[in-house]
């Protein structure tokens, strides 16, 4: 099944699936960037990492519908 393509507001969404049941939970493809050669408390790093929860169909329904753009909503084909 096809979501409609439109603009979720991401950070709603993972802060939706913090509130609910998560059936499983994958973490991969981490990484860690270096601004610099120096690693001190004024120089930074960006951590990246792909995260995939398993949620009942009904609860990301709902997740989706709550993070559709202002004006929109959510549907499936």
């Amino acid at each position: 099944m096809a979501l409609t393509n439109l603009p979720y507001d991401d950070d709603a969404i993972v802060a939706a699936v913090r509130d609910v049941a998560v059936r499983r939970q994958e973490v991969r493809d981490v990484r860690v960037d270096f601004s610099s050669t120096d690693v001190d408390e004024s120089t930074e790093a960006t951590v990246t990492a792909t995260f995939a929860w398993t949620v009942s169909a009904a609860d990301a329904a709902r997740i989706l519908a709550d993070a559709a753009p202002v004006g929109t909503t959510a549907t499936t084909d």
